[in-house]
């Protein structure tokens, strides 16, 4: 991906939020090309993640280390969604971006979708019974991120049992790997049509009249991340020796990518082959990045602990701690089971400020605003996969290593 084409899509999303804000009526109307190019991303996400996952647990060749590899995945993303989650919180409280603000003029969007959701978080039983497929070709059909990846898991497992025999089935997948890769960059070709029409059709149906009253809720929001990138993971850097200059360097055009299109997916195989450069072996990368994808999303996880105190705020409800750290822990649980249901941010933000006692109305208030918030979140959900990856290759202590293992990897994916 070549860097100017990060800004030719940075360059149609102001344009079209320019052409929603002045032609509001053409805005709405373009909005199927929008649709068409998030139709596009979705197509692509269940290719990209099961023949690189596969990969990757092939390539590990090793199910105790395949085992070690997953568990210092699953603790890494737990400990830093832990972090994030209380500065999201700490940050809340110390702007309080909802305080005084008039609701009066704000539309309600309809929360009828979003609703038939929740139920899928706020069930322990169901959550986990939902991450087991019955059948993995309707799970995949829907783009169940989760349950793909435990499938995923389980048949990796078997194809490392298999040894040598299931090396023709690897080198397929190995190809498979490639060809979805050129399948993203493909369909990225549409994607300055797909987020200026995106764009143009959240003013347009929106309108400023929205962002305005809420600037105070979206600055909290970018500050919350600015302080996730500049502050928790600089200090992430230090304690893992690398250079932070280095890695906003080797990401910065694909945050603006991911940020613009709303899809970390977009800019995978790109991320992808620069770790590897800077030496996180493939097995690590085709392995971290995949599972990521669902279970590691640091902009969205701030998000929240942001947005759910500015609803109790707007609405004059005074939370106390103990409520708020329940928040926290709902939100633990809740924002790893729903990654394939349409607008998740949303779905686990109303769960939770329901289970919590506070009123769902404010979701509703704020859904206009989730896309211009939602471009921040992603690229920060793309600089956490990076230190991801670094941090798990650390802890096997293989980054920058050339081990036996690396080296057969070299080629796995282009």
């Amino acid at each position: 991906m070549k860097t100017r084409f990060a800004f030719y899509i940075l360059g149609a999303t102001v344009l079209g939020a320019a052409f929603g804000h002045f032609f509001p009526e053409l805005g709405k109307d373009i909005k199927f090309l929008g649709d068409a190019f998030i139709r596009m991303l979705k197509m692509i996400v269940i290719p990209v993640i099961v023949t690189t996952l596969l990969v990757g647990i092939a390539g590990i060749g090793d199910i105790k280390r395949m085992g070690r590899i997953g568990i210092k995945t699953v603790l890494w993303f737990e400990l830093i969604t832990t972090l994030i989650l209380f500065i999201g919180l700490a940050i809340a409280n110390l702007v309080q971006p909802g305080k005084g603000i008039d609701l009066t003029n704000l539309p309600q969007a309809d929360l009828t979708a979003i609703a038939s959701n929740t139920s899928t978080v706020l069930d322990g039983k169901t959550l986990l019974l939902h991450i087991i497929p019955t059948n993995i070709v309707d799970v995949m059909a829907k783009n169940d991120l989760l349950a793909v990846i435990f499938f995923c898991m389980l048949f990796g497992i078997a194809l490392v049992k298999l040894g040598n025999d299931a090396k023709p089935f690897v080198s397929m997948l190995e190809i498979a790997s490639k060809a979805s890769f050129q399948l993203v960059n493909m369909v990225m070709l549409t994607a300055p049509i797909g987020v200026f029409a995106l764009m143009s059709n959240t003013i347009g149906t929106y309108g400023i009249a929205l962002i305005v009253p809420l600037l105070k809720l979206i600055g909290t929001a970018y500050l919350g991340l600015a302080v996730v990138v500049f502050g928790l993971f600089s200090l992430v850097a230090l304690l893992l020796r690398v250079p932070i200059k280095e890695i906003y360097k080797m990401v910065w055009d694909l945050m603006i990518v991911g940020a613009s299109t709303g899809s970390t997916e977009t800019v995978v195989p790109q991320l992808m082959q620069r770790l590897e450069k800077y030496g996180v072996p493939k097995y690590i990368t085709s392995f971290v990045i995949p599972a990521g994808m669902p279970l590691n999303s640091d902009g969205t996880t701030l998000y929240l602990t942001i947005a759910g105190p500015f609803i109790a705020q707007a609405f004059g409800i005074d939370m106390s701690w103990q409520q708020q750290l329940m928040m926290v822990l709902f939100f633990i649980v809740t924002s790893k089971g729903v990654a394939a249901v349409p607008s998740s941010s949303m779905v686990i933000l109303l769960a939770t400020v329901t289970a919590v006692g506070l009123p769902p109305e404010g979701v509703a208030l704020i859904i206009g605003i989730d896309r211009v918030i939602d471009m921040a979140r992603t690229a920060v959900n793309v600089f956490g996969h990076v230190f991801s990856c670094i941090a798990v290759a650390k802890w096997e202590g293989v980054f920058r290593k050339d081990t036996e293992l690396s080296e057969s990897q070299s080629a796995t994916i282009g």
